[in-house]
């Protein structure tokens, strides 16, 4: 196992521990649901950002667990939430918890989720105030772009996908690194940390939604939906077939929701959204030498991260 493995190991293992300490009481309704949706806890990488930013700042341990704990619940019940809206049947690979146990039931543990982060955020003596009303913060404008992605029927502009992709990913990522600063007493004001992981949350976005078009022999949920894309907002550009291609996607009819995702697929416009995903990634890392020195570790691992994960779908997508 590599350092980096074993680091990871060792924070999901301790989150698992916490997780089980702060599980709702026994007696609750709740119970079940909360352990069968830790059964299949992800990747923790909210958490594992915040735990990374807290060590390279000195925090204390414990007060470290406690908020890396809250970013990912937090993180957790907007899953939760999401599934509840589209309808979606799984999660991490098993029955999503609105498809095992209900709608109401979800609603329930992500609200239990979301206040049970307050409460993780406030132990912290010196700055529980401070980290309460982050989390808030991040969580409002969650929700905000999760609302503008739900409401969004018209295709979006490429700058009204951005604005909507930014506020769908970035909130929850700035979070634990800003905490952690926070706490340690180290001033963020006036650097580039928010425009660093925007840069990352659109080339993450990005590269969902390509893979949500292509192959074109799966049914696009975006164009299915009407949902913000980046590969049909540049579609949407193009002069050949726009008139004819915007009356569909206005209609509401999918009736030919299968020729348009071929069209889209085999279109130039993949490559265009490729090069902009490159391009983020590569303005992001040039904001990485803008940080505190501390925290730069932390943020070029996340652009790695993201630098990677693009990468492996690339790859996908190509195969």
């Amino acid at each position: 196992m590599s350092p980096e493995q074993s680091a990871k190991f060792q924070i999901t293992n301790c989150l698992d521990e916490l997780f089980h300490r702060e599980m709702p009481h026994q007696t609750s309704s709740l119970v079940a649901a909360a352990r069968y949706h830790f059964r299949k806890p992800g990747k923790n990488f909210r958490a594992q950002l915040a735990l990374t930013s807290g060590k390279a700042l000195g925090l204390n341990e414990l007060d470290n667990l406690h908020w890396a704990a809250a970013c990912e619940l937090l993180h957790n019940a907007s899953l939760i939430h999401d599934d509840i809206s589209d309808a979606s049947t799984h999660r991490r690979g098993q029955e999503s918890i609105n498809q095992h146990f209900g709608s109401d039931m979800a609603l329930c543990l992500g609200d239990w989720m979301v206040a049970k982060a307050f409460e993780l955020a406030a132990r912290n003596s010196r700055v529980g105030g401070t980290l309460v009303a982050l989390l808030a913060h991040a969580m409002q404008e969650t929700c905000s772009g999760q609302g503008a992605d739900l409401t969004q029927h018209q295709c979006a502009e490429l700058d009204e996908w951005e604005r909507i992709a930014k506020g769908k990913t970035a909130p929850l990522l700035i979070a634990p690194i800003k905490g952690a600063a926070i706490a340690a007493g180290l001033t963020l004001e006036g650097i580039n940390l928010e425009r660093l992981v925007g840069l990352c949350g659109l080339a993450y976005q990005g590269r969902n939604d390509i893979n949500d078009i292509i192959p074109s022999s799966h049914r696009s949920s975006d164009l299915d939906g009407r949902k913000p894309n980046l590969v049909v907002s540049l579609f949407a550009q193009q002069d050949d077939g726009r008139k004819d291609f915007l009356r569909w996607y206005e209609s509401g009819d999918n009736e030919n929701l299968v020729t348009w995702q071929r069209r889209i697929a085999t279109s130039d416009v993949i490559l265009h959204a490729n090069q902009s995903i490159d391009y983020w990634l590569i303005e992001a890392e040039k904001l990485v030498h803008t940080l505190p020195i501390e925290l730069q570790p932390v943020v070029q691992g996340l652009v790695n991260s993201v630098k990677q994960k693009t990468a492996i779908k690339h790859q996908e997508q190509i195969a």
